[in-house]
């Protein structure tokens, strides 16, 4: 069923961010209360069957990682991963860089992937996110009170997010579709949207 929908996506050349088994790790879901290894088994069963039986080339695969000692344990592997993401709760009034989880994680994974703040409450400060160098490749703040609530994100704080020269915002992105490349060799089979099929 869901390769269904998303072969419609496909056919109408939408990309589409996968991020199932999140916060794995952590055991307090079913996907991850039995151990690393059957989370794994899991995740290459999914990535397998949509991606290798169902030919979904629209997908871009995200792990939710943490920073814990063992988090390599539970990594399904770079074939299986396109993106790093980590999800961080910080305290109300808390806008910093999270750059220790940032440095940490792409440490730990040697910087060969992209590394997004999957989930969060506070958004970190822009300014902090460029005096730090915590390049997180993009946030998405949870819904509700995370967003509406001034005590947790007020709205100056989100003006200031958004009318930031760093925050690049949907009116600023480019035409992605027919963006220019001059090299696809280094970029992964079914990357761009005319190789979708």
């Amino acid at each position: 069923i869901i390769a269904g929908y998303l072969k419609q996506l496909q056919d109408a050349k939408v990309p589409v961010l996968v991020r199932p088994l999140h916060e794995a790790s952590g055991a307090w879901f079913w996907w991850g209360a039995k151990g690393a290894e059957y989370c794994k088994t899991l995740w290459r069963l999914m990535f397998d069957r949509l991606v290798n039986h169902h030919g979904l080339k629209n997908l871009i695969w995200v792990w939710t990682t943490d920073t814990r000692s063992d988090n390599l344990d539970w990594y399904p592997g770079d074939e299986y991963v396109d993106i790093l993401g980590t999800d961080i709760y910080a305290s109300n009034g808390d806008f910093s860089s999270q750059v220790l989880a940032y440095n940490a994680i792409k440490e730990k994974f040697q910087g060969k992937k992209l590394i997004t703040l999957s989930e969060n409450g506070p958004v970190p400060d822009p300014d902090y996110l460029i005096n730090d160098k915590a390049n997180w490749s993009w946030f998405m703040t949870w819904y509700g009170d995370f967003v509406r609530n001034p005590d947790i994100n007020p709205l100056s704080h989100w003006q200031k997010i958004m009318n930031h020269e760093y925050v690049i915002t949907l009116d600023e992105m480019p035409d992605l579709k027919n963006y220019p490349l001059s090299d696809y060799s280094s970029y992964p089979q079914g990357f761009f949207l005319d190789n979708w099929g």
